[in-house]
């Protein structure tokens, strides 16, 4: 069963918890180019690891999603179950839809459903953020986050935050891309050529209105961030770019998968702005499939006991 008692903020940290994300700056201390984590401890059987992941997906595809950080951590999941909603989940993380159709289905399954479970663990590694060890000389808190996407296929930022630095007390933006392409190298040349754009100003607009929607989320009357977020000058070296890729081999290819990360965000001031994980692909398919299973065998349940009542 799903963990139905926990808050998100429970859950998110112990699954990070869990995890034992660690950390290293590419290519050295000396003159680094970007972040690197590593999850030394995910592992895609473990039943406690696709619970706390399975009770996130509930979360999310029931649209109970805050947007004020403080808000989603202190938030409990959904339990009031409407037939028609466990149903439609549940067809998602089965892809009945398609499954007459083979090559449909797994194209589905491949496109569409693992790269929404990929995202969320992408949120989920958001936490690096507040990593202090990582972001000295910043104290960073995240404040605001942008709605997940119920479809993964959705055009948009993948993920959108807003961070504050409590010790002088400045606001910086949290832009991440979560890609699961054939291949690595293609996730990654694509999400870093969107950066550029960000970096560029290009988007500026679609940054914007998002980031305004996060920021009218917690703030208050007398800190009216979402008006200053205007051009992009004054904000683009204040933006923290994240990007989470699947990966197959656990050692890319010149030292690392993300080595034109630099080159492609130049108004970057420091290196721990650019932050990015490979997860390891392995078995992660399995991970996908095990986390739909428990997940659909929750909702069966839930839907026996509507019956039942009913």
């Amino acid at each position: 069963m799903l963990y139905v008692n926990k808050t998100v903020g429970e859950i998110i940290k112990e699954l990070y918890d869990l995890w034992e994300v660690e950390h290293k700056t590419w290519p050295d201390s000396v003159n680094p180019s970007h972040l690197e984590f590593e999850l030394k401890k995910f592992d895609p059987e473990s039943i406690e690891q696709i619970r706390l992941v399975s009770t996130l997906c509930f979360i999310v595809k029931t649209g109970a999603w805050e947007t004020s950080y403080s808000a989603l951590k202190r938030m409990l999941p959904d339990q009031e179950f409407e037939d028609a909603t466990l149903e439609e989940i549940k067809n998602y993380f089965t892809g009945i839809e398609y499954i007459e159709d083979k090559i449909i289905f797994e194209e589905y399954i491949r496109n569409q459903r693992n790269p929404f479970i990929l995202e969320l663990l992408s949120h989920v590694m958001l936490n690096s953020v507040e990593n202090n060890q990582a972001s000295a000389p910043f104290n960073l808190e995240l404040q605001g986050i942008h709605y997940m996407h119920l479809n993964s296929k959705k055009q948009g930022l993948d993920l959108a935050a807003i961070a504050k630095d409590t010790l002088d007390e400045e606001y910086y933006l949290v832009i991440g891309e979560t890609k699961n392409r054939k291949s690595p190298a293609q996730g990654t040349l694509e999400a870093l050529s969107g950066f550029n754009k960000f970096d560029s100003g290009k988007q500026w607009p679609d940054i914007r209105q998002i980031m305004r929607t996060v920021a009218n989320s917690f703030e208050n009357p007398d800190n009216k961030i979402s008006t200053a977020i205007s051009k992009h000058i004054l904000w683009q070296k204040k933006i923290i770019y994240r990007l989470t890729i699947e990966h197959r081999s656990n050692k890319p290819k010149q030292g690392s998968q993300f080595r034109d990360f630099k080159t492609n965000t130049p108004n970057v001031t420091y290196a721990q702005f650019r932050q990015c994980e490979a997860i390891s692909t392995r078995r992660l398919d399995v991970f996908y499939d095990e986390v739909s299973k428990l997940l659909v065998e929750f909702i069966e349940k839930q839907e026996e006991e509507i019956i039942y009542v009913g």
